[in-house]
């Protein structure tokens, strides 16, 4: 039985890092803010799902099963994608 696994994706300097993360189905991907201000993260085309504003240092997981792209809705030049296969 495969096991899932855990991703991180930083938030800092206005972005996502990396911007782009592949992942396999039912894997679970921290977020966690080390930039200076809030942002949150909110899935881009049909605003599924979105975080809470994280304050700097704060963290939020989602596991996911599909792609998806998503944004920052506090700086939306701020943009990352999900791969999921």
């Amino acid at each position: 039985m495969k096991q899932n696994k855990t991703d991180t994706v930083e938030i800092k300097q206005m972005a996502f890092f990396p911007a782009t993360i592949t992942v396999n189905k039912g894997d679970t991907i921290v977020f966690i803010n080390h930039d200076l201000v809030d942002h949150d993260v909110t899935e881009e085309n049909k605003k599924l799902w979105t975080s809470s504003p994280l304050h700097p240092g704060q963290a939020w997981s989602k596991v996911f099963t599909e792609p998806a792209n998503y944004f920052c809705s506090l700086h939306v030049v701020m943009k990352g994608k999900i791969v999921v296969q």
